[in-house]
């Protein structure tokens, strides 16, 4: 499967570059402000292509060449971080190139879900699904490892411009595996006037999936997974120079005890998948374990715990995050998966709201008060969902 080789390869890739930036521009933009909201704002502006742009996205994948989509993606990300390196490299980035490097950061991964990953499954096979998407999964995880400890290192040797031009670097490598893709991916609609693109199909979300009890539970736990558990990753560069007074590096050797977690469990996932449906119990569970560990966090904030905490956090986030494409591939006819992952992509821009919530936490309470009621926020709603899935289901 010389294609799911090279979609993995870019799928490393561009988890690298996530990571990498992630925690740099972080770092930066607190040494620059000195305020935790103007740090959740980044991650904030990272995800707001998600929210404007996925169902966009979704139904041109039904499309176009999904392919071409992904190439063209990579190219234009490359020419916009070489340029934003050139300024910073003039002595000229401040927090406001820090906006514009998350915005560029934020149109890649809008791709992700209706493009790149929708091609490796195809590439995979159905019968293979769960298990080609753990083990993508644990790259994605190793990567939150390794990102974290290179941006860490590569802004302590090199500074913003460092970062900025690693990312050109990685999205052009990318852009050149995807011109080698042997098999430009065909529309599954071929009749003319299915295959025509329309307004309502790009703005408005397939009414067959809305009515459906069983993917509204599924939106419902990716919402709190992005509004309740995923944002805490924006805050770990404050924990680690506010609570414990670590070093850039350091810090990145924090952040990366969640991707060492995460890369654990996936590649545990793909290995007991095999040709297994993708199962919802795994994703539930993997985020009611999440914010479970931020009360447990919350209790006991020493960098040990903090350690413990985010390596099982990360292998709760695995769990969820390996089987979350899978159910929505599933749960969607072949013609509307990509306004399903685009819709999905929609949902994960919540997130914007989480990071909303947890600076104003952050900046309003100390850090073991913050995560405790994140902890109690998601909880709530986590055990409501399941009490919906369970009706759904009889």
């Amino acid at each position: 499967m010389p294609d799911y080789r090279r979609l993995w390869v870019i799928g490393a890739g561009l988890g690298v570059a996530r990571w990498l930036e992630f925690l740099a521009l972080g770092v930066f933009a607190y040494q620059v402000t000195g305020s935790p909201p103007l740090v959740a704002l980044v991650a904030i502006v990272r995800m707001l292509p998600n929210v404007f742009l996925g169902l966009v996205v979704g139904a041109l994948a039904d499309h176009l060449d999904r392919r071409r989509m992904l190439a063209t993606g990579f190219l234009l990300g490359a020419v916009a971080y070489g340029v934003m390196a050139g300024a910073a490299f003039a002595g000229v980035a401040g927090y406001g190139t820090v906006i514009l490097a998350a915005t560029a950061s934020g149109l890649m991964w809008t791709l992700d879900m209706p493009v790149r990953r929708r091609l490796l499954v195809d590439a995979a096979g159905i019968q293979r699904m769960t298990a080609a998407l753990g083990f993508d999964n644990s790259t994605n995880y190793a990567t939150r490892a390794i990102g974290p400890i290179a941006g860490g290192a590569a802004y302590q040797a090199f500074g913003i411009e460092g970062i900025f031009a690693l990312s050109a670097a990685i999205y052009s490598f990318c852009f050149a595996l995807c011109t080698r893709l042997k098999t430009a991916d065909p529309p599954e609609v071929h009749e003319k006037e299915e295959a025509r693109i329309s307004l309502p199909s790009l703005l408005v979300p397939p009414r067959e999936l809305l009515w459906s009890r069983r993917f509204q539970v599924v939106l419902g736990v990716t919402v709190v997974f992005n509004i309740w558990c995923f944002p805490i990753i924006s805050m770990v560069p404050v924990l680690g120079e506010k609570e414990f007074a670590l070093s850039p590096v350091l810090i990145g050797m924090l952040s990366a005890s969640e991707g060492l977690g995460g890369t654990v469990g996936a590649v545990m996932i793909g290995l007991m998948a095999g040709q297994r449906p993708p199962s919802f119990q795994l994703y539930y569970f993997g985020v009611f374990a999440f914010v479970v560990l931020l009360l447990v966090m919350s209790a006991w904030l020493t960098l040990g715990v903090a350690v413990i905490c985010l390596l099982l956090i990360g292998a709760a986030a695995a769990a969820f995050s390996a089987t979350q494409y899978a159910l929505v591939y599933t749960m969607s006819p072949p013609k509307l998966r990509g306004r399903a992952a685009g819709f999905m992509s929609i949902v994960i821009g919540t997130s914007t709201i989480g990071f909303y919530n947890t600076g104003f936490l952050f900046s309003r309470f100390d850090s073991a008060n913050a995560l405790m009621l994140m902890g109690l926020q998601g909880l709530v709603p986590i055990v409501i969902l399941g009490v919906l899935w369970l009706r759904a289901k009889s």
